[in-house]
């Protein structure tokens, strides 16, 4: 299961689910300002933009990351 941290009108967050949604791959999204700890948790990781992606319990970055990512699964 992959988890997406996202934002409303983001491209790249739309991106990142779109190439999940091309593979089938089943995906939780998570919009940052639904809640305020996510903002927080954001915030003390120092991470800056949106989409921040997990794959179970891996950190796999953002939606150019997930490109990679997938392309490694694939191998």
């Amino acid at each position: 299961m992959f988890y997406i941290l996202t934002r409303d009108d983001c491209p790249w967050c739309d991106r990142a689910k779109e190439a999940l949604n091309n593979r089938g791959e089943p995906y939780e999204a998570f919009l940052y300002t639904e809640h305020p700890m996510l903002i927080k948790l954001i915030d003390k990781a120092g991470l800056k933009t949106v989409p921040q992606i997990w794959h179970d319990k891996k950190y796999v970055g953002g939606c150019a990351e997930l490109y990679k990512y997938l392309e490694e699964l694939d191998k």
